[in-house]
Order: C-alpha cells, then sequence, then structure tokens
C-alpha cells in the first residue's frame, strides 16, 4: 500500500513543476496539487484505521434532493470536469499515474480494503476520473440504488375505464 503514496507524491512532483513553467496555470496548478494531498492524506488515515482495527462509520445515504450548504468563504476554484484532463493538462509525464491507479486497485490487498471501506471509493473514483478517460474498476464504481416504480392506479384497482367504454352496464 506504500506504492500509493509514492503515486500521488510523485504526482505532485510533476504539478509543481508544472506550475513553475506556466504562470497562467499556477492557481490552478497549485489548488491541485493541494487537492490531491488532501486525497493522499484521508486514504492514508482510512488505511491506518483500518489496519487498527478502528474504522469510522459509514454515512448514512443523503435524501435525493438534500445538499449540504459549504460556508461561505474565499472563492473556490472549479477545476475541469472532463474526464482525464490532468493528464491533457500536464502532458506525458502525467499520462501513466492513472493506469498505474486502477492497476494498483486490482491487488488483493487493496480488494479488501475497498470492500471493507467503501467510503475510500469517494476519494478514489474523483481521483481516477481526473487521471485516466479508462471506464472505472468496478471496485470502485458507485452501487446504483434500484427505486421501485409506484404501480399506477389502474393496477392497483383493476379497473380499465377507457372513454368509449360503458362502465355498468345494466
Amino acid at each position: 500500500m506504500n506504492t500509493f503514496s509514492s503515486i500521488l507524491t510523485n504526482l505532485q512532483v510533476v504539478i509543481a513543476a508544472k506550475a513553475a513553467r506556466e504562470r497562467a496555470l499556477t492557481v490552478l496548478l497549485v489548488a491541485l496539487w493541494g487537492r490531491i494531498a488532501r486525497m493522499r492524506t484521508r486514504l492514508e488515515r482510512l488505511i491506518a484505521r483500518w489496519r487498527a482495527g478502528k474504522l469510522p462509520k459509514a454515512r448514512a445515504p443523503r435524501v435525493a434532493g438534500e445538499r449540504a450548504s459549504a460556508p461561505r468563504g474565499a472563492a473556490k476554484i472549479r477545476f475541469p470536469t472532463a474526464i482525464g484532463w490532468v493528464p491533457r493538462m500536464l502532458g506525458y509525464q502525467a499520462a501513466p499515474f492513472g493506469p498505474q491507479l486502477a492497476q494498483l486497485l486490482t491487488e488483493a490487498e487493496w480488494q479488501a480494503f475497498l470492500a471493507e471501506v467503501p467510503q475510500a471509493g469517494r476519494i478514489f473514483r474523483p481521483l481516477l476520473r481526473m487521471l485516466t478517460a479508462d471506464p472505472l474498476p468496478e471496485v470502485v464504481r458507485r452501487v446504483k440504488r434500484v427505486v421501485p416504480e409506484p404501480a399506477s392506479v389502474a393496477e392497483m384497482v383493476g379497473v380499465v375505464v377507457s372513454p368509449g367504454s360503458q362502465f355498468l352496464k345494466a
């Protein structure tokens, strides 16, 4: 699991080098560097808690339409939303990091970790979407909840009335 930390550290080195060369992208790249640092820190904490057997409880799913509001502070940097935008912005030096992370998630220890700590997927999904255009590995895909479709009133009652029918004909 130490490989994960070295992959993200090397990615941060590439981001810092690009930020030093491209003055127009410095603000975005510094924000990206910080975001990846926070992702790495959160995952390292989850891994340490998992190894110690002291996992945090998973959050209850939110109700649709309900959203937590962020505190109003400094202007927030909006990152691009295109899939695989980081290697396109940073060039060939950042290209191997996405596939390396995806390959890392196929190892048995990571499979066990992600099975026991599903909240780690909330960190890996955006990270992998930023770094690669490949589909997400099965272990980090979000499980879609199936919402039962309500039956129509006609099916529940068992009566179908159409405009041309005579309902009660004696």
